[in-house]
Formats: structure tokens, sequence, C-alpha cells
């Protein structure tokens, strides 16, 4: 026997699922000592299988309640075997823990269609079959459709599982209020509320919970075409579409209608005895009992259920009656598990195992009986031994209805000779005894609950870290929503990152958080209407409440975005970008604006970039590429003017020192006599190409004014200082100190310069006049930022004569009109004028009218144009009455630059009285293109 079952959980571990026979063993002969000693083999099969784990259910061997008639014996196991507790103090008929195997079995058995039917069969017990379909219908709502639904507490836990299920629906509407952009406790608030209309539904006493529908036994009781069978049946109740007719209850009724009758009339809860009137109504009673527990082991067993139990199920559950005969029930339990399985086309995993007394083996008749012979094993484990293939075709062909009697296809009889029964042999301990495993495939743990654990851990643990890591490389990143188009960047070589990029969604620059709040709400008051998008990129890092220079040139394109909202039929949009501190990473946030530019067709251009780096070529190509026109603010470097879409408003590092010549050739009436030295920053750590330019060309002004020029070592840079003093050493070496000093630095190393040439014997008692570019406008002397020596004399330009341009300017009309809600924020009150020292140095004043100069190549004759249109459009731009005057890119030259920049040369002293005198020596407002002279530009010489 042990081979005969292992060849079979060999085949249903391959086969799941297979016909399984039900065994019945009897002796040959017919001694009583015979038939007990079959039923000690049943219960030697018994600890066999509970040493190898297989799930099974044993019959108490002494039946009790001898009263009882054997299909309510029959009814009764099948009620048991289905979880269903006995009744009225009755003693069990199953041994305790039925379907339990060993450790590795896959939980538990479950058993929803068996108890659906124990809840009706209750229903009807108590109404004594009297009631109707509608009131049994309410009666069962009240018990919320289980067994033990009578209690409140149970009601409201079967709720709550019911809820569960629509936890799919929930994460939907949960998803949907995060798109909608509501606060978190709407979400929750959604979702406690569903939650609670659900469960409180559920409880209504006489209603049916509200996802009755969605029960698997309830899918099961309406959809099963076993109860298509009779009169009281409609043949369409089956139908998917019924399920919808739960609220209030359709095709259920009608269910309910076909089963009640059958309890009721069969008489099987009342021990009735059978008679010709409810013979009938008792078979079909048992039959469905069989056929609910069948379908709750197939169900169990089914191989592809979303946790693959059948797979993890790979021996079938085992039923064992001992001592079955006709008395007992066992023969009819026996018989009616036959019979279901020849009404169902079907296959269940259930094996059955009978030990069957001599004397009643004739009411077996018409079943196979087992032939043994020395090849009825398998030779491989791809094989069925041949006694299963003989049964397998009897039991297809004693299934045909056309043949006559009465037959039990799937019983299969096991004869046991006496020779056995008196030395038994079964297979314990033989040789050709398989080594399979009854516990589950190892490979299933890896589709489990533990492993799903470890999965969500592993899941948990790697969302944080990336949550973290996203966190960490974008300004706005996470599990939640990454915004790719800016991203944080190292600052220096600290450990401290900045945001870099462009500010789309909900990215904010700090230093620039008022004015950037001030942009993204003028954007979004654009609604529907026509606009044109232009990009802001610059500076704008540093330490936060500290005025950086992007924070003054954002001010600029405010002021042009309002003004031209409220007077233009094409609205303006500005995007703000980042290039990090000091512009260092100005080729991570050009990526970005190309990349949505490419994205973003009303992007026209790009304005800012007024920092000259040595990238700043490759940036350039970068826009070239992407077709987008640069109007830029400030940017000075002379070589830039060679890209056609480069349209630069500062004047350039070689036109400036054209300038400054007029002053280097007044400060001494022999400078061939005297020293000169150029001083400049390091570019190799700062990546500055301004201080570059700057010295090249600092350096050719001074030798064509004919003075002995010096060009000193540049001074590095450490945490951001400048370290001057092996430069000042030079400068101020025996007391031979040079009459000039071109300072091709930036702004904030002007005063570690003065301070060393104040404290450095042979310079600290000499006058010297310190030459400067256009950064040095930034210095801030006015306000004491920057110091100035007591003999040192400061020259230095700005890219603006707002002056001069002021007659006519839209500029401060516009600044006047900037709403009083927004003053605060903007950082400048409306009454400044040209003379107001927050608006000296020229940075909001260029960048507006570079806004307002592009703002008009992509808006010609009041129509949106596109970025190639707007490119070809600034060629042909003249505009006047802008802050700096005059812009006009048709008088360009072939190396691309022209003449008429706005400049002003600016004096710089300090008198000792406290305060520094700047003075304005002469200007010119943009556009004007006459060449300042000596007459204009007068300088007191030193030497």
């Amino acid at each position: 026997m042990i081979e005969m079952l292992d060849a079979l959980f060999q085949g249903f571990r391959r086969r799941n699922p297979m016909a399984l026979p039900e065994f019945v063993l009897h002796a040959e002969s017919g001694t009583v000592t015979a038939d007990d000693d079959v039923e000690g083999i049943l219960f030697e099969l018994g600890e066999e299988l509970r040493t190898r784990g297989v799930p099974f259910a044993l019959v108490k061997s002494t039946p009790q309640d001898s009263d009882l008639r054997p299909r309510v014996r029959a009814l009764h196991m099948v009620q048991e075997l289905g979880g269903k507790r006995p009744e009225n103090g009755r003693e069990p008929c199953i041994e305790a823990d039925p379907w339990k195997g060993g450790g590795r079995q896959y939980g538990h058995y479950t058993f929803p269609r068996s108890k659906l039917l124990s809840t009706i069969e209750d229903v009807v017990k108590e109404q004594n079959g009297q009631a109707d379909p509608a009131e049994s219908l309410r009666e069962l709502n009240s018990r919320g459709w289980r067994p033990t639904g009578t209690h409140w507490a149970s009601r409201l836990r079967d709720a709550a599982k019911d809820a569960s299920k629509t936890l799919p629906a929930l994460l939907i509407a949960v998803v949907a209020v995060l798109i909608a952009d509501r606060p978190w406790y709407v979400t929750l608030g959604v979702v406690a509320a569903v939650l609670a209309a659900v469960v409180t539904l559920s409880v209504l006493p006489g209603k049916a919970p509200v996802f009755l529908g969605l029960r698997r036994e309830i899918r099961w009781f309406l959809g099963t075409t076993y109860l298509n069978q009779g009169p009281r049946a409609e043949r369409s109740e089956g139908r998917t579409w019924r399920l919808l007719h739960l609220w209030p209850p359709g095709s259920i009724r009608q269910r309910l209608g076909a089963v009640m009758p059958d309890i009721r009339d069969s008489g099987l809860l009342d021990n009735a005895e059978p008679t010709a009137a409810n013979e009938d109504a008792q078979r079909r009673h048992l039959q469905l009992r069989v056929h609910a527990l069948r379908e709750d082991l197939r169900d169990a067993h089914s191989a592809w259920a979303p946790d693959l139990r059948g797979r993890k199920r790979p021996t079938p559950p085992v039923l064992m009656l001992p001592g079955a005969d006709t008395d007992n029930g066992r023969v009819e339990l026996i018989k009616a598990i036959s019979d279901i399985r020849s009404i169902r086309s079907e296959l269940d995993p259930l094996l059955v195992i009978a030990a069957v007394r001599q004397a009643n083996i004739g009411d077996l008749h018409r079943s196979v009986t087992a032939r043994r012979s020395a090849g009825s094993f398998p030779r491989s484990v791809a094989e069925l031994p041949d006694w299963y293939a003989d049964w397998n075709r009897s039991r297809r062909v004693n299934q045909s209805p056309s043949l006559e009697g009465s037959t039990l296809p799937w019983v299969l009889r096991v004869p046991l000779p006496d020779a056995l029964l008196r030395q038994p042999d079964l297979g314990v301990g033989s040789l050709r005894r398989t080594t399979l495993s009854p516990g589950r495939p190892r490979w299933t743990w890896l589709w489990s609950l533990p492993a799903l654990v470890l999965l969500l851990v592993a899941a948990g643990l790697g969302a944080g870290l990336r949550d973290a890591e996203l966190g960490k490389e974008y300004c706005v990143g996470g599990l939640g929503g990454t915004n790719r188009d800016s991203e944080r960047v190292p600052v220096g070589d600290s450990a401290d990152t900045e945001c870099v990029g462009v500010a789309t969604g909900t990215v904010t620059f700090p230093v620039a958080r008022e004015v950037q709040g001030l942009i993204r709400q003028a954007n979004e008051a654009i609604g529907d209407a026509d606009y044109v998008t232009i990009v802001y990129a610059g500076p704008l890092s540093g330490p936060t409440g500290e005025l950086v220079k992007g924070v003054e040139e954002l001010r600029g394109a405010y002021l042009a975005q309002v003004a031209r909202n409220e007077e233009s039929p094409v609205k303006l949009r500005i995007l703000v970008a980042n290039g990090g501190a000091d512009m260092y990473s100005q080729r991570i946030m050009a990526r970005h604006v190309v990349d949505l530019a490419g994205r973003d067709t009303s992007i026209v251009g790009v304005v800012g970039l007024g920092r000259d780096m040595t990238d700043s070529d490759k940036v350039q190509e970068m826009f070239r590429e992407a077709e987008l026109p640069v109007v830029s603010s400030t940017n000075s470097g002379t070589f830039l003017a060679q890209y056609p879409n480069f349209f630069g408003l500062a004047a350039t590092d070689k036109w400036q020192n054209d300038q400054l010549a007029l002053v280097a050739r007044q400060l001494s009436a022999k400078p061939s006599e005297e020293r000169a030295v150029v001083l400049a920053r390091d570019p190799g750590k700062s990546h500055d190409r301004y201080t570059r330019e700057q010295k090249k060309f600092g350096r050719r002004m001074l030798e064509a004014a004919r003075y002995q020029v010096e060009v000193l070592p540049d001074y590095d840079l450490e945490n951001g200082k400048p370290v001057l003093d092996s430069q000042i050493a030079d400068i101020c070496r025996g007391g031979d100190a040079p009459l000039a000093v071109y300072f091709a630095g930036r702004s904030e190393d002007v005063t570690p310069l003065m301070n060393g040439i104040t404290a450095t014997p042979g310079c600290d008692d000499q006058p010297i006049a310190v030459l400067a570019g256009d950064d040095l406008s930034k210095a801030g002397f006015a306000t004491k930022q920057s110091r100035v020596a007591g003999n040192v004399t400061l020259y230095h330009l700005t890219l603006t004569a707002l002056k001069q341009s002021a007659n006519g300017s839209v500029f401060y009309d516009r600044l006047a009109n900037v709403p009083a809600e927004a003053i605060k924020d903007f950082g400048l009150s409306p009454d400044e004028t040209h003379e107001s020292e927050r608006l000296a140095d020229g940075q909001t004043a260029l960048t507006h009218d570079a806004v307002e100069v592009l703002y008009r190549a992509a808006t010609l004759d009041g129509k949106p144009r596109g970025r190639a249109e707007a490119w070809a459009n600034l060629r042909r731009t003249d505009v006047t009455g802008l802050a700096t005057g005059r812009i006009n890119f048709t008088v360009a030259h072939l190396d691309g630059t022209r003449d008429g920049y706005a400049v002003s040369l600016v004096k710089v002293a300090n008198p000792g009285s406290g305060d520094y005198e700047r003075t304005v020596l002469c200007s010119r407002a943009s556009g004007d293109t006459r060449r300042l002279t000596v007459r204009e530009c007068p300088v007191e010489p030193i030497g």
C-alpha cells in the first residue's frame, strides 16, 4: 500500500489535478479476525502518513450515537470534515485536528463553501422548513451568511474582512487624491469614510453585507451548474452578471429556493427515516454537502491561485474510513463521493482509504479490483503503475450513462490475502520505497508570506535608500516624485551641495526665494493666454539672506515680466535657472535648460549668463546647437561675440580696457619711467575666465600706454578667500611701489588687496592707482562692503550710464508700478532713481533690458514666435527707451562686437573722512557711439 500511495503521490505532484480512487481495503476471507487485521493495517497507514506529514482526516473507529440513520451519520462526517462542530453535545465522529499535516505543510485548509451550507442548514432547522425563501434570506442576512454571524462582533469582523477586499479600489482613490494635490489628511479622511460606510452598511440588521458577492463561497453558490438541475432552478441563473443582483438579492433567492426544500424534505437534520418520498432529497442533500467539500479541497489545491497553494501542497489530503459498513454511514459516504464525482466533471484532490468488512463488500458491487503483479509499480517517475491505468480505464467506461445498474466507478477494491494479514508488509523499509518528501517544494518558499515579508523589508530598505539617494541627487527628489529639471551638485571640495538647474514645479533657490515667488505668481496668472517663455540663467547660490548678483538680475527680469503681462496680449513666462555659486556649475544648468527646451517649445531663448567662465564657450555651443539665442546682460567675454546666437549688452573686456587707457595715459607725464603691475586671480580652481581676459587686455593696454609692465603670478583661493601675501610682497618690494596696479580680479578680492597694501612697508605711503574692469561695480564701496586704502585711488568701469539714459526710459515707470503687495519681496522701492546705490552696479537694469529685447524679438507683430524666429529677429533689433539707453544689434561688426556700449568711468578714493568718494568721471549711454575723450574724463596725475 505504501508503494501504491507513493505512486499516486508522485503522479499527483506532476499531474495535479488527477483522478484519485477510493481505496477499499478488505480481506479475501470473511473471518472477523481478518476484518480486524484489515482495520489495523489502515491505522498503520495512518501512522505512516502522520510520520510523513501528509494531511489526513481519520474517522473514529467506534461510531457514536448508534440510533442515528446511516445517511445522517454520513452527513455528520461530511459536516465535520468541512469544519462544523458537533451540535447538542454530540460526540465528534472525526478524530481531532483533521487535515493536519507536518510542520512543512502550507497553511490550514479552509472550507468556506461547506460553512455556507452549514449556515443554510441552521436556518432551515430553526425555521422547521416552514419559512419562504424571502424570510430565510432575511435571516441569512442577519447572520452575515456565516455560521457564527449572529453575534455583532462576528459580523463586524466579517464586514472588515470584506471591506479589505476593496483595498485596490481604495489605493486607486488615494492615488487620485494625491494626483489632485490634496492634503494628506483629506486622503486619510476619504479612506476612513469609505471603510466606515462599508462596515456600517454591512452590519445593519436584516441587510446583506455590502460586498457579499465578493466572497468566494457566494460566487460558487451562484455560479455552480450543479444547482441548475431540477424544476426550481432557472437555466440562466448561473451567469456571472447575476452577481450584480445581490443588492437587492436576485438569483440568490432562486438558489435558496432550490436548495432549502431539499434540505427540509430530506429530514437528515432531524434523523428522519428514509422513505420513498424523501429518498431523492436525502441523496441530493448529502451529495450537495460532498460537492461543497470537494470544491473546498479543489480550491485549496488550485495550482494557479495567487498564492500558488496547489503547488505548495504536493500530496493530496487523505480521508481514512476504518470499519466501514452500511450501518455507520461510511459506505453511504463512499457511495456519495463516487456518485458526485461521476455527476461532476471536475477532478478533486481527495484520496479516500476505507477498511470495509467482508460482509459489506457486496454493497460496493460493480467496482474495480486492483490486480497484483510484479510489474505493477512504475519503472520511472514519469510513468503511472499498471493498476492505476487499469482502474482509470474502467472508471471512464463505468461512468457511461448507458450502462445498466448501479456502478461505483471511483471505488478501487484492494483485497488483502490472509498471508499478508498474518505478516503485514506495508512497504515500510522496502528498498523500493520512495524518498519523495510530502512537504512543499523548496522553490515555493520564494512565493510565500515570509519571502514576501523579506521582499517588502528589502523593498522598504531599498525604497528608503533610493528615496534618500534621490533626495541627495535632485533638489526635489524622492519616491513620491522627482523633479529632474534640477539637481544637487557639490560646492567646491566641501560636503555641502547646492541646487543647480531650472526651477520647475516646487523647486526654489533659497537666496532668491522672494523674487522667484513673485515670478511664479506672475507665471500662474497667465492662464490660457498666449505666451512665450524666457529662461533667466544666473548665479543664485550663496548664504541665505545675502544679496547675490543673480537676485539683482532677477529683479530686472520680474520688472519686464510684470509690465509685459499687463500691456501685451502675448504674455511673458519666465523660468529661473541657477548656475551655482559664481556660475561654477553652468554646464550642468545649461544641460537642464536644453533638455527642458526640447520638451517645451514655448522657450524662445535665454537671458543672463553674466559671468565669463572657462567653460562659457562650451555652454554657448550647447545653446547654439539647441537653437536657443542668448541675450547676456553682464558677460563681457570678448570671444563670445563669435557665436551667432550670442547677443551681449555688456561692453567686452577689450572695449573696456580701451576706455581705461584714457585713465592710464593721464596718471603720469612719463609713463615709460613708471612701474606698473598686473595682478590676476588664478583661473585654475575658480574656472574664472573673466580674470584671464582682463589680465590679457589690461596688460596690452598698459604696454600700449608705455608703462614698464610686470605681470605677477596669479593668486590662489583657499576656502574661497584670496591668498595675496607673495603678490603684495612683489608689489611693495624695496619701497618701489608701482604707479599703477591693474587688478584683474573679482570684487570680493579687492578688500584683501587693500589691506595688504596698507599693511606692507613700501606701499603704505606711496600713491597708487588701481585700475579694474566692470566687476568692481559690485564691490559696494558706498556701503563699505569693500575697502579702499587711503593712499590708493581706484578707477573702474560700470556697464551702464543710468543718468544719461534716464530721460525717456520705461524702466523707472515700471519700477514705480510694481504691485504694492509685491514691494516687500521685490526688494526695491518704487521711488528708486538712477542715483540709487541699489541700481548703481547696473545688474538690475541690464537684465531688464535683456528680457525686454528678447521678448520683443519673440513677439514681433504681436504674435508668439518660435526660437528660430526670435533668433533671426534679434539681428534686426533696435530698441530705444530702455534702462541703459538704446539697444541696436543691427550695427554689429563682422566679429560680433559693436560700438555704442553703455559705460561709466568711476573714481573711488578714501579721503580719510570715513566715507569713500565715488565720482563718475565720464559716461556714455547705450547706443551712443561717440568715443570718450580726455577732456570728458580728466584724471589727476600721481607720478
